[in-house]
């Protein structure tokens, strides 16, 4: 059987010693919130995932998904670019194209500078 978030966020929650108030002051919630979180009743928004994360040591991908940052390691993708790109997905549509043509005009420059020899 799979693990589910709410399983992780417990398992991770209590590895960690802490009780579910001292996680919700963590990551400044109710303390009724993380037991919801934990019975699967709601999921945490962006935000809170984040806060969890960061307050259990593990990565947004681990409590979401199970899975671990480990194959982005093993591509040699770096975390940062990855977190970037998280944040990246939860912009509405107009705000991806912006960011994304703004990405693509330096690496179109990157390359002319490249090609051009124009690089340090």
């Amino acid at each position: 059987m799979e693990k589910t978030f709410a399983d992780r966020l417990k398992e991770l929650r209590k590895k960690k010693g802490l009780s579910q108030n001292q996680l919700a002051e963590l990551i400044d919630v109710h303390f009724a919130q993380v037991s919801r979180y934990e019975r699967g009743e709601t999921k945490p928004n962006a935000q809170a995932i984040t806060k969890l994360a960061q307050a259990l040591n593990t990565t947004a991908d681990y409590l979401m998904n199970g899975t671990s940052d480990d194959h982005l390691n093993q591509m040699a993708l770096d975390k940062e670019i990855i977190s970037r790109f998280k944040q990246i997905q939860e912009l509405d549509q107009n705000e991806k194209k912006i960011v994304l043509s703004l990405l693509d005009a330096y690496i179109a420059k990157q390359k002319i500078t490249h090609i051009l020899g124009l690089q340090k």
